[in-house]
């Protein structure tokens, strides 16, 4: 079972590596009413202001979990990624 995570885990870092080279280079993080904070530049933005697809699940070692990954582009053009243990937006590119 330590092999799978392993592997799972690979796949995932090879994904965020690869979103990171398309121009998703920020990270966003939920916090409270709708509200998505991101870190790089410290803004809050509303849900309303901001265009999230979930695009995949993978395995979080840290915390034994699988999360879904998800891209976020901003109103101001900003983008960035959120791992979320739930799917929050179309989750049509999720296995």
């Amino acid at each position: 079972m330590k092999n799978n995570k392993k592997l799972l885990n690979n796949a995932l870092t090879s994904m965020v590596i690869n979103l990171h080279d398309q121009g998703y280079t920020n990270d966003f993080l939920p916090v409270k009413d709708e509200q998505f904070f991101c870190i790089q530049d410290c803004e809050s933005y509303s849900l309303a202001d901001l265009n999230i697809r979930a695009i995949d699940q993978g395995f979080d070692q840290l915390t034994n979990t699988y999360k879904y990954i998800h891209t976020i582009e901003t109103c101001n053009g900003s983008k960035g990624l959120l791992f979320a243990d739930l799917a929050l937006a179309d989750a049509d590119g999720v296995n």
